[in-house]
């Protein structure tokens, strides 16, 4: 087992050192398809989440401005 793993890991190593230089058409589809894989499988703010913080930030914004009403009331 350990000598797979080792074995697999040289392999890979020296195959990942030995890339040519230049992106051809298939490397690039395949940097593209792991950007989307990224992006599905950890989103970034999406709209649902834009959505809430910005009514968030509406509500704290109201819940100031009413709290600045009451105290110049008084």
């Amino acid at each position: 087992m350990r000598r797979t793993a080792l074995a697999i890991a040289i392999v890979s190593l020296a195959l990942g050192t030995t890339a040519c230089p230049d992106k051809g058409p298939m490397q690039k589809a395949g940097e593209k398809i792991d950007e989307t894989v990224d992006k599905v499988t950890h989103p970034g703010e999406g709209t649902m989440e834009k959505a809430g913080r910005k009514t968030g930030e509406a509500v704290d914004s109201a819940e100031d401005a009413a709290k600045d009403a009451v105290k110049g009331d008084k």
